[in-house]
This record gives structure tokens, C-alpha cells and sequence, in this order.
């Protein structure tokens, strides 16, 4: 398999074929070349273009098992438009395994889901979201951003607003992740995301939400499952997609993090994800690791609380950590499943 250093390289991979890429970035002062690194599979026919990227934020790692299961199923020949995947798009961050960008002592410890589309001329962060905005993203109709950290397991799609034309042409692609719960926005809350540049472009985008170290039996078949059907919403692949019959979509959230720092003890595993616990439910306490007092007591804030983010296991937190996403489930509605399914890029 032949590898690619240039974006029009990635432009002129052959009809029914797959190629590797890595973009360089910039020389480090260890010496060692940043690059980007990824792949093509190009269909026998012509088609849409799914991008599928992960590891933004390098704590994100189950992005990466995903992007890259997903190329290694793709068989070429049988695609009518191609596939890019980027498993690890922040190497940096990746490599100490941060969400922002290295630990600070030789990088500039970004945030680079706040930089994009980056700069040629900036810190290390924002020329790697350069390359992605300037290399890869010009030849993608649509895309999956992989989303969640090691210690926290999540699962639910994230939409910023659902209210324009445009917006709700989003909203119908997202749904296609089939997930049982569904947030929306009322306005953006950041700048700088991947996936607020992609849409800038007109361009079809998803923030998913899924994943952890700790996730519910199955759930690595069914992310593959899931992007089978983006794959058949843009007509990438045949088929009819695997959606459930209905969907709760929510609008009132709370983001819970770590008052102190110590010892997580969850009472509310990983059955809890994308679970209806009722308000007041104990999810977990942290504990003062050098004297045994409990610090704080983490409990289910809304009268039905649904959980779309949780700590499923026994971990160390520091102060300010996610802990939790809950949304208010009492206040969601109920919405059918699309009848219109197929999607125009």
C-alpha cells in the first residue's frame, strides 16, 4: 500500500483502491517529523465522501479503535465513494494522553477543538488543525468527529440547534448514529470546533458522542454498526439503516464536574449509560484518599434524569473533572424515526 504526503496525492487515489497518507505538520525539536497520518478507500464507483476522524482531544481513544475497525471492513470494490480516516487526528495529545495538546513543558497545550481551522503560522496545535482544515477536509462531503475521554464513558448525539433549514438538514444526518438519546443546542457553545468548520462549508457533520475504556457489551459491534449507517444514508454502501423506532430528544442539561480531588466510587455502573434514573439517585462519592472522608456525594439532579455521560468505575479525579452529563429526561419528547433517510451531499 503506497503513502501519500500531499493532498493532491489524497485526490488522485485510483477508483477501487486504498491508499495511506501522512501530511507532515512541522519538524520537532527532538527531531522527529509531526505528522498526520491516515487513510483512503476510494470506491469502484464515484460517490459521497464520509470523513471519519477521532483523538482531537488525545484522551479520546476509543475514536481510534473505531475509525480504524471501520477502514479495515471496507472492501473497495463494493463502495460507491470513498472513505477518509483519520484515527488520530491531535498525535501530541494522543501520545500523553491529554485532552489538550501535550503537558505543556515542549507544546503549547492548545485545546484543539477551539483552534480550527488553524494556521500554517501558529502554535504547534493550530498547525495541525491547518493540515486537517487544508488537506483533508477540502475532499470530504460529510463527516463523523469521534468524541470521549478514558475514565468517563459516553453515548448520545450532540446537535447545535435544530431551528434553521440548514440546521435541521444536520439534524436529519445525525440521526442516522440512531442513538436512544438526543441532545440539542439552542446556540453553539464553543468556537473553533472541527465541527463547526465543516458545517461553515456547507458540509454534512456529526459530533459523536460515544465511547470510553468502559463501555456496555457490544458497543464495539454497534459503533461499526452505526457508521454503516452513514454509510447507507450518503449511498456509500447498500442497504437500509438500523434505527430505532423512536428517539428521546432533549434540551435542558447539566455538565457535573469534581468539586475535589480524590477517589471516585461509583454506585451507578456502566448499566447506567443512557439510562432513566429517577432524581436524587447516589452516583457516586469522592473520597479524600489520605483520610477516608467522603467530599462530595454526586447524585441524579432532575426529577428523570437521563445519563448521557458517566463514571463507570473506580478512578482518581482531580478538582473541576467531568464527571457527568445528565439531561433533563422529564422535559424531552419523544420523536418517531425518519421516514426519509437518504441524504443529498
Amino acid at each position: 500500500m503506497t503513502t501519500l504526503t500531499h493532498s493532491d496525492e489524497i485526490a488522485a487515489v485510483a477508483p477501487g483502491s486504498r491508499s495511506r497518507f501522512r501530511l507532515p505538520v512541522a519538524r520537532r525539536s527532538s527531531g522527529e517529523e509531526l505528522a498526520i497520518s491516515g487513510q483512503v478507500v476510494r470506491g469502484r464507483s464515484p460517490g459521497a465522501s464520509l470523513l471519519l476522524i477521532a483523538n482531537v482531544h488525545g484522551d479520546a481513544i476509543f475514536g481510534a479503535e473505531a475509525v480504524n475497525t471501520a477502514l479495515a471492513r471496507l472492501d473497495p470494490e463494493q463502495l460507491a465513494g470513498s472513505v477518509i480516516g483519520v484515527p488520530v487526528a491531535n498525535p501530541v495529545a494522543f501520545e500523553s494522553g491529554t485532552r489538550a495538546t501535550g503537558q505543556g513543558w515542549n507544546t503549547d497545550m492548545n485545546n484543539m477543538n477551539r483552534v480550527f481551522p488553524g494556521t500554517r503560522q501558529g502554535w504547534v496545535t493550530q498547525k495541525m488543525a491547518a493540515v486537517i482544515s487544508e488537506e483533508i477536509i477540502p475532499h470530504i462531503d460529510a463527516m463523523i468527529d469521534y468524541h470521549c475521554a478514558g475514565d468517563t464513558s459516553i453515548n448520545y448525539t450532540l446537535v447545535n440547534s435544530d431551528r434553521t433549514p440548514e440546521q435541521k438538514r444536520i439534524f436529519d444526518f445525525t440521526r442516522l448514529m440512531g442513538t436512544d438519546f438526543v441532545f440539542v443546542h439552542d446556540v453553539d457553545p464553543f468556537a473553533g470546533t472541527i465541527d463547526q468548520y465543516v458545517k461553515s462549508l456547507g458540509k454534512l457533520s456529526i459530533v459523536a458522542e460515544q465511547g470510553g475504556n468502559v463501555m456496555p457489551e457490544g458497543f464495539a459491534a454497534l459503533t461499526q454498526t452505526r457508521i454503516d449507517n452513514f454509510l447507507k444514508g450518503l449511498g456509500i454502501i447498500d442497504g437500509v439503516p438500523e434505527l430505532p423506532e423512536k428517539q428521546l430528544l432533549m434540551r435542558e442539561r447539566v455538565l457535573i464536574r469534581a468539586d475535589h480531588g480524590g477517589l471516585c466510587y461509583p454506585s451507578v455502573g456502566i448499566e447506567g449509560l443512557s439510562a432513566v434514573v429517577d432524581g436524587g439517585t447516589l452516583l457516586s462519592r469522592i473520597v479524600d484518599a489520605h483520610t477516608g472522608d467522603t467530599l462530595q456525594e454526586i447524585r441524579a439532579p432532575y426529577e428523570k434524569s437521563a445519563i448521557l455521560q458517566t463514571r463507570p468505575g473506580f478512578s482518581r479525579v482531580n478538582p473541576g473533572e467531568y464527571m457527568y452529563i445528565i439531561a433533563d429526561a422529564g422535559s424531552g419528547e419523544w420523536i418517531a424515526a425518519p421516514e426519509q433517510w437518504r441524504l443529498e451531499v
